[in-house]
């Protein structure tokens, strides 16, 4: 298998024959001498672009994947590589009900609190459904808030994925239905999932609403948002789980989910999780064609499996409000120039330079290994090639002598 790929190497840098496309200096125009080679372009950060190949497979995880052309990972690693596990209990969340109306982009009332939270007005909820429970989601989290009695009780989980865009959202909503299906079979779990595309109705539509004042039934207007309101590539799910069983008999919720709060048991379910998550969504990348997969292993961990250089760094989280502000500053002066923006373009750089040492590297020591095993193959054949020379040899004297004999 020929797997192509592409990264960075600097100027200084000494590249291997095997690596590089062989280039002729092109003649003058006038059909003179030859001119010198042109110097290549250089890109920001004085690096240039060279493609490649490795003619050996890839180890571990990517083994089977089919790399495009990136920078990151082979160009393999999907950038929606992401999945959280959060607790909503009561000193981290003042309402589960609310929590639920800001994940279904509902309006709904908080029996304990007696307070309403409206978010009816987003729209970017675009699929919202539950599995294993009745769909009415105002009555099944007052009810999920009503079960708890102690102050600090765990009132559910929320599992917070990306989704690959290049996936439609019918392909989408398949493939969260049979993860929440996979749940309850294995941990008993029902849950309330909640897709969120931004941009979901089009710029215009937001653009228009900004403009529209906002006045009537307030006494001052509402001021417009600023932001782009987000990434159009930002697909993600929300999954709200109770961590009681629901009952369909009694229609109430009945005793505790204790698998995923156990110190011992509870970090293995979660690697579980994630696992199957991993292997279902990549499935879905391959039907699809599309060449990057999912991994949700850390750093060290591709490291320690042999698919990714030691030493990498995490980029520190944005976060909205930041990210807002870097795309902003991206478009009024061509590049990302906040203090946070800034720090992740050096945390970039750095992975790069790591990325790219380990690649020409790992590119050397598989051109050496199939270097002595082809010298290994010959050797052997040539010492089966004389064995079998030396027993015929053998034979013949051995038939020469009984004939002289004769």
């Amino acid at each position: 298998m020929v797997i192509s790929i592409r990264f960075i190497v600097t100027e200084r840098e000494m590249r291997p024959r095997y690596l590089c496309r062989s280039s002729k200096n092109s003649r003058a125009p006038d059909g003179g001498e030859k001119a010198p080679p042109t110097e290549p372009e250089k890109a920001k950060g004085a690096v240039t672009q060279l493609r490649g190949s490795c003619r050996a497979p890839a180890a571990g995880f990517f083994f089977r994947a089919r790399p495009g052309r990136g920078r990151h990972l082979l160009g393999m690693r999907h950038k929606a590589s992401r999945l959280e596990v959060k607790i909503r209990n009561r000193a981290n969340t003042a309402s589960i009900v609310a929590a639920a109306a800001y994940c279904a982009g509902g309006r709904y009332r908080c029996d304990r609190t007696e307070r309403v939270k409206n978010y009816s007005r987003r729209r970017d909820v675009v699929s919202i459904e539950s599995i294993k429970m009745p769909h009415d989601p105002e009555r099944i989290w007052n009810l999920a808030s009503d079960a708890e009695k102690h102050p600090r009780a765990r009132l559910a989980r929320e599992i917070l994925v990306s989704l690959p865009h290049e996936l439609p959202l019918e392909t989408q909503r398949v493939l969260i239905r049979g993860f929440c299906l996979w749940l309850h079979d294995r941990y008993g779990i029902s849950s309330m999932a909640a897709i969120h595309h931004p941009l979901a109705h089009g710029i215009d539509d937001e653009v228009v609403a900004d403009m529209i004042p906002q006045t009537e039934g307030r006494k001052k207007p509402v001021k417009p948002r600023k932001d782009e309101r987000g990434n159009a590539l930002n697909q993600h799910v929300h999954i709200l789980c109770p961590t009681r069983v629901w009952d369909e008999e009694t229609q109430r919720f009945g005793r505790k989910i204790r698998d995923l709060d156990d110190v011992k048991t509870g970090p293995e379910c979660v690697r579980q999780i994630r696992e199957e998550w991993q292997r279902r969504v990549n499935r879905h990348l391959e039907k699809a064609g599309v060449a990057a997969r999912v991994d949700l292993r850390s750093y060290e961990a591709a490291a320690a499996a042999g698919d990714a250089p030691e030493g990498l760094t995490a980029q520190p989280k944005l976060g909205p409000r930041n990210a807002a502000r870097g795309r902003r500053r991206e478009q009024e002066t061509g590049r990302d120039d906040t203090f946070l923006g800034q720090a992740r373009a050096r945390t970039r750089a750095a992975n790069d330079e790591l990325w790219k040492s380990w690649l020409i590297l790992r590119d050397a020591e598989r051109e050496k290994a199939r270097l002595e095993k082809s010298q290994r193959i010959t050797r052997e054949t040539e010492a089966a090639r004389r064995a079998e020379a030396a027993e015929a040899e053998a034979k013949v004297d051995t038939a020469r002598t009984a004939t002289a004999r004769a």
